[in-house]
């Protein structure tokens, strides 16, 4: 299945009024922020993969931050923003382990 038609189905399947979000690993992401919103692809950053376990954890955990810190930022920016994170958690090995510490991690990401 093609993850924009998968996307278009959650909504039709379930009726939900929130953001419907699909990871694609390498391929990065697509989501759509309600039924009637576009459905946008992020693409994952390029990188030299080591190991993906923990990757959509990272997402996730990046997602939440900048949901509960940064909540005047775009839900396209905070998207953006967690894939970048994730997409550093592949370059190293482990789950945990593999996480960047804030210090490691582009300025970028947090102004």
């Amino acid at each position: 299945m093609q993850p924009k038609k998968a996307v278009t189905q959650f909504y039709q399947k379930y009726s939900l009024p929130k953001c419907v979000l699909i990871t694609l690993g390498s391929q990065g992401l697509v989501y759509a922020a309600s039924a009637a919103s576009p459905i946008l692809h992020v693409p994952a950053e390029t990188v030299t993969t080591v190991d993906t376990t923990g990757a959509g954890d990272a997402f996730v955990g990046a997602l939440g931050f900048y949901f509960a810190c940064f909540k005047s930022l775009t839900l396209e920016e905070k998207v953006r923003r967690a894939a970048k994170i994730a997409s550093f958690s592949v370059t190293r090995k482990g789950t945990q382990s593999s996480y960047f510490s804030k210090e490691e991690l582009p300025r970028e990401l947090f102004v």
